[in-house]
């Protein structure tokens, strides 16, 4: 699973990932068991990614979940369901930003004893 970026190398506004998130999504093939996954990005040991809903095109149902993934311990630290572009870039920016605060922990640990 690839992180989507800009061949540029600037990272696009948090919408666009997520357009180009959801865009790739839909082209990914449905396989027999588990959902189709889209890493949006890595911060630190997390990956922000999205991925299809259980039910999809139901009426009330979210369009698709986005996941905060701790990779280092293989767990899932947290996850919403989006129904629109403002839902996602909520979770996106909600996600990031717990995963720069688990990135910062360690150095503030080592720090706090190095004195």
């Amino acid at each position: 699973m690839a992180l989507m970026s800009s061949s540029d190398g600037v990272a696009p506004p948090i919408n666009v990932k997520i357009l180009r998130g959801y865009g790739t999504l839909l082209g990914i093939p449905h396989i027999a068991h588990g959902s189709r996954t889209v890493a949006l990005e890595r911060v630190g040991d997390c990956e922000i990614s999205m991925f299809e809903a259980l039910g999809a095109g139901l009426p009330e149902g979210p369009l698709f979940w986005m996941e905060l993934f701790d990779l280092s311990v293989h767990s899932s630290l947290d996850s919403r369901g989006c129904h629109n572009m403002r839902d996602a870039v909520a979770a996106f920016e909600d996600f990031a930003s717990q995963a720069s605060r688990l990135a910062e922990a360690p150095l503030r640990a080592g720090s706090e004893t190095a004195g």
